[in-house]
């Protein structure tokens, strides 16, 4: 299981010293889309010129797709993100901007239905993994085990690498190590800490013991 840091706050200098404490324990460096907002691109290349693991652009690409894919793997991005509900057409152009960087596409899961069949047409269609983005899915009122279930469930019938998303915090993580995710996508529960290093050393040490 990976873990992927996102920076989502939009100050730039901030998320720099962010990185600078939790890059070593983390294996990508999201910048977070509002970052990208505010910051633009030089998001990107300022993490990337700074860190050794790779950074993920979570621009979500909905329109144009080559053009746009293109500016954030020119600037060093190893992942583009693009939502899994974009047209077709879209989603192959930022396959091929990928291509020419010899870097990935990743689907976000918000704004589609009919996750399990978007997610084979997506794997059809070049995208190499899936953010399974619980802010965009309806959450039943559940106990954890009874939660855990029902991600299991899901994730068995998803047919694409999965990283999950959405308030995860370390008690939780805990609980998801078992499961079969490709990684997972934490924010506030590092960066909102007193110590970002301490947080996400210690969900280091959770994700290894796996």
């Amino acid at each position: 299981m990976k873990l992927q840091l996102a920076l989502d706050h939009p100050d730039l200098t901030r998320e720099l010293e962010i990185a600078a404490r939790a890059a070593r324990y983390v294996d990508f460096v999201e910048a977070g889309t509002p970052l990208l907002i505010r910051e633009g691109i030089r998001a990107v290349r300022e993490l990337r010129r700074r860190y050794r693991c790779p950074v993920v652009a979570d621009i979500k690409v909905v329109d144009a797709g080559e053009p746009i894919a293109e500016l954030a793997f020119a600037a060093g991005a190893k992942v583009v993100t693009v939502l899994g509900c974009a047209s077709d057409e879209v989603i192959k152009r930022v396959v091929k901007s990928a291509k020419k960087y010899d870097g990935e596409v990743m689907a976000d899961s918000l704004g589609v239905y009919d996750l399990t069949t978007r997610a084979k047409e997506l794997r059809d269609l070049g995208v190499d993994s899936l953010c399974l983005n619980r802010r965009g899915m309806k959450m039943r009122r559940a106990t954890q085990t009874e939660n855990l279930k029902q991600l299991k469930a899901q994730l068995d019938e998803l047919n694409l690498p999965i990283y999950l998303a959405g308030g995860i915090d370390l008690p939780e993580l805990i609980a998801l190590r078992k499961l079969p995710l490709a990684g997972v996508i934490i924010g506030a529960a590092i960066t909102e800490t007193p110590s970002p290093a301490d947080a996400a050393k210690e969900m280091r040490r959770v994700i290894d013991e796996t």
